[in-house]
């Protein structure tokens, strides 16, 4: 593994575009298959990297709605007449019941 770590080194100084490369990917998992260990990037083929990308693209898919959903709680309270100690979903639905 030392020599992995000195590959993604060499692979994050060679390109600024690379700067955040992850040690690490994480690839798609199907229902009923054993869980699987990250794959080292220096490792991981040209398939498996596109498989990572689309596990990251639904990672930030469900972390981006995540956002967005505590954003219109917020909103919501805020437009509810909340401060800031104020108990955001109570008072949402306090003032969805009326």
């Amino acid at each position: 593994m030392p020599d992995q770590l000195d590959d993604i080194t060499r692979l994050r100084a060679a390109s600024y575009a690379l700067e955040d490369l992850p040690e690490a990917i994480a690839l798609p998992q199907r229902a009923g298959d054993e869980p699987r260990e990250p794959l080292p990037v220096v490792e991981a083929t040209v398939d498996e990297i596109a498989f990572a990308i689309m596990e990251a693209e639904r990672e930030s898919t469900v972390a981006y709605r995540r956002a967005d959903a505590l954003k219109r709680l917020y909103k919501l309270a805020r437009e509810a007449g909340c401060i800031g100690a104020d108990r955001a979903a109570a008072a949402v639905m306090k003032k969805e019941g009326q």
